[in-house]
């Protein structure tokens, strides 16, 4: 299976295509693989003032441990994504963004128990916007259908009232 994702680290966003022979998110939580390989990548260095603001390489891999998150960028990538049904509109506190997404948990959970419930370093959300707090330069995107961020990136989360 390969299929188009744009991984964002605190430094750079680098989009490109991934191979991955089992479930995405199932692979990403996976302890026993420790990296994440891109091929066809386009980079792009998130600090507006930055030397280096884009490049290309045909094949980059990134630690899992700097992972901030994944926009499943392509329909195919989206759909390797299960998610439960219930949505809770939620705000999470990164070092680089605020985003606004669905957090999904199963039957009546309250969203305060999802870090505690749900297994693994990376947690799926959708309907992500993205805010940056600081000085970012323009992203490709800052919305995502479906977007895998790391739980170890999250300084604190709330419903959104």
């Amino acid at each position: 299976m390969s299929f188009i994702v744009r991984v964002y680290t605190p430094a750079y966003a680098l989009e490109g295509r991934s191979e991955s022979t089992n479930a995405f998110l199932g692979w990403l939580n996976n302890p026993n693989k420790r990296t994440l390989d891109l091929f066809e990548v386009q980079g792009l260095s998130l600090d507006p003032s930055a030397t280096l603001a884009s490049f290309s390489q045909p094949q980059v891999t990134v630690p899992k441990n700097r992972i901030l998150a994944v926009d499943m960028v392509s329909t195919q990538a989206q759909s390797s994504v299960q998610l439960p049904p219930r949505a809770v509109l939620s705000v999470l506190y990164t070092e680089r963004f605020v985003i606004q997404a669905n957090m999904h948990v199963s039957g009546d959970m309250p969203i305060s128990n999802v870090f505690n419930v749900v297994g693994g370093d990376f947690l799926a959300v959708s309907q992500a916007k993205l805010h940056p707090i600081i000085p970012t330069r323009k992203l490709p995107s800052d919305q995502a259908h479906v977007l895998v961020l790391s739980k170890l990136f999250v300084n604190f989360y709330h419903t959104r009232v």
